[in-house]
């Protein structure tokens, strides 16, 4: 009967399994990376729009004023709309029967239905979209704040005349990237006068000129 031999893995077979292991986790982890980073991205402006177009069919549902504000506690109780915060930190859609652009204590209860006011309250977003996007009403600075009256159209508190667009720019850690086929790392979203909004992928767009909120750095 002949032995047996039992044969086993040489130096160099192993460091050839190393290098290809090693190369693998190399090209793999970005790409899972960068994959989480465009989910996240998705995920949040999906949040913000989902505000846009609650605030807008509850409008003409109940055929009355309703907004969306900012707000630095969302998760309080009584959140309240906040000059001081940014649409990342959180959002109120509420029905704003006197049009200042603020919840009032008056109006905690939807006088017509004394439904529940709020309607909705959104948390924060995710830090790292939080930290680098940027908020404004027709490319300023000014506190977020969007309203639509009955027929779905948008307005402003106190009768002021109704820019035409608010802009809202995301971008993450990732700046100025494209992501392939010409498709940024960030997005731009812009709502009409009309209450209608515009998701702006391509990078070429949200980086030109055009973006009055100048684009992911």
């Amino acid at each position: 009967m002949g032995k047996m031999h039992a044969e086993g893995v040489t130096l160099v077979e192993t460091l050839a399994v190393i290098a290809v292991v090693a190369s693998v986790i190399t090209v793999g982890i970005p790409a899972f990376q960068g994959f989480v980073a465009t989910s996240q991205m998705s995920a949040s402006v999906n949040e913000v729009v989902s505000h846009l177009f609650l605030a807008r069919s509850e409008a003409i549902k109940r055929g009355t004023t309703v907004a969306v504000c900012a707000t630095a506690n969302p998760g309080d109780l009584d959140p309240t709309c906040s000059a001081a915060a940014s649409l990342a930190d959180g959002a109120i859609v509420f029905v704003d029967d006197n049009g200042n652009a603020m919840l009032d204590a008056a109006e905690r209860r939807d006088g017509a239905n004394l439904d529940p006011n709020p309607i909705a309250v959104f948390a924060a977003l995710p830090d790292d979209v939080a930290d680098n996007s940027s908020w404004g009403n027709g490319g300023g600075g000014a506190p977020f704040y969007a309203a639509f009256d009955a027929s779905g159209f948008r307005v402003n508190p106190g009768g002021a005349a109704t820019p035409s667009l608010i802009n809202l720019q995301f971008c993450d850690h990732r700046g100025d990237v494209d992501t392939g086929g010409g498709i940024a790392a960030g997005r731009w979203l812009r709502i009409n006068a009309n209450g209608r909004a515009e998701l702006i992928t391509e990078r070429a767009r949200l980086q030109s000129p055009e973006n009055p909120l100048g684009g992911c750095p």
